[in-house]
């Protein structure tokens, strides 16, 4: 089937030609004409097999054929939300319809800038829509039309809570599309709270489980960089993420590593929104291959071909580690988990805190830069206020 074949508005399929597109992939054929019926649709596809176009047309068409008023889309990071919404404006090009895109990070007045103007397609991640609804900047109630992107990860990333509070406010005489790569309880789940019975497209096989390997290594603290040097020089080619327990640390560590030449850097929670994607854009040119990463700070994040997982610090329980040692081994690749766990040091391993591979590990290590010498003086005074290079005069 060409797109030409499909029951699609000519201003629409120049678009589409215009992006490059001829023939519909088995998602888009399937689910294009279900949102022009105005079904409620699951569909269950992996990652690059057209998802946004399927969706982004379907909307389109529903738009300019006045079967809706406008449409919602929401995705799980800034990321997304920006890819999602530059496609959708390629696909729109021919229509004067107006794609706004709203997400954290960033400040919110120029997104209030852009909303006052109006907006027939808005993308949102959950959160920065909700404060905009709360602002009054957006009235969820005029959304007729609405796009879970990826609602596994939306689900992964703890944003149910949000996800009900948003489709609370949604108008009830609503068409839902919840697109996600597995479909499972969680998404059935959502799948009735917001669409009651829903017909469900299910695309290629179900993903296997993922092919991951773990290991464990037993160090002690001075041993724990030494071994991962080791571990990083003999997985060099791979793209790596190491995950530490505190902010302070996962610096702290980007910069050891950095000092003994390995190309690293580090991704954790008190970092700008510019800084985290200056890292992310190393990352993605190839400029590094190694994210020293806390959990906050790499919650959400979609990074492609992991191939090594390293649990610098453990886990703080078992959900947290699948959620870690889990961007490794996607799509059925291979992929390695490796775990350090600490072992007390032996009587005769004992060393000084002031031990050049130790004293940065410490908490409350500052480099020498940050260290203020103490000054002396010939009359430095004793605890009781007294000088102690003056004699005490007799009594009388």
């Amino acid at each position: 089937m060409k797109f030409k074949d499909m029951e699609i508005r000519p201003d629409t399929l120049a678009a589409l030609l215009e992006m490059g597109y001829e023939e519909p992939t088995e998602v888009q054929e399937k689910v294009i004409p279900l949102i022009i019926e105005g079904r409620n649709v699951v569909a269950r596809s992996k990652t690059g097999t057209g998802k946004t176009a399927a969706f982004g047309v379907g909307v389109t068409e529903r738009l300019v054929g006045n079967t809706a008023r406008k449409a919602l889309i929401l995705a799980p990071t800034r990321e997304l939300t920006l890819q999602v919404s530059d496609e959708i404006k390629k696909i729109t090009v021919k229509y004067p319809l107006k794609t706004v895109a709203v997400y954290g990070g960033y400040s919110i007045n120029p997104q209030i800038s852009s909303l006052r103007k109006g907006a027939d397609i808005l993308v949102a991640t959950p959160g920065r829509l909700l404060d905009h609804a709360e602002r009054g900047t957006v009235d969820l109630s005029e959304f007729d039309i609405v796009v879970l992107d990826e609602a596994d990860r939306m689900l992964d990333m703890g944003f149910r809570d949000e996800m009900d509070r948003i489709m609370d406010q949604i108008s009830r005489e609503r068409t839902v599309l919840l697109l996600s790569a597995t479909v499972d309880e969680a998404i059935l789940g959502a799948a009735s709270r917001y669409m009651g019975e829903p017909h469900i497209v299910e695309i290629g096989e179900k993903e296997k489980p993922e092919e991951i390997r773990e290991e464990i290594i037993e160090a002690t603290k001075l041993e724990k960089f030494s071994k991962l040097k080791q571990l990083l020089k003999n997985n060099k080619n791979q793209r790596a993420i190491i995950f530490t327990s505190t902010k302070i640390f996962a610096n702290r560590l980007a910069e050891r590593l950095q000092k003994n030449g390995f190309d690293a850097d580090a991704l954790q929670g008190d970092m700008s929104q510019a800084a985290r994607e200056k890292v992310l854009r190393k990352l993605h040119q190839g400029r590094i291959h190694i994210l020293v990463a806390t959990d906050v700070a790499a919650r959400g994040l979609h990074i492609e071909d992991v191939g090594l997982i390293v649990n610098y610090d453990q886990a703080r329980d078992d959900d947290t580690h699948l959620h870690r040692v889990g961007r490794t081994g996607r799509m059925g690749s291979e992929g390695m988990a490796v775990t350090f766990i600490e072992r007390r040091e032996t009587r005769e391993e004992r060393f000084r805190e002031d031990h050049p591979d130790f004293a940065w590990m410490n908490p409350g290590y500052r480099p020498p830069s940050h260290r203020k010498e103490r000054k002396t003086t010939g009359n430095s005074r004793n605890k009781r206020g007294k000088s102690r290079d003056k004699r005490r005069k007799p009594k009388r």
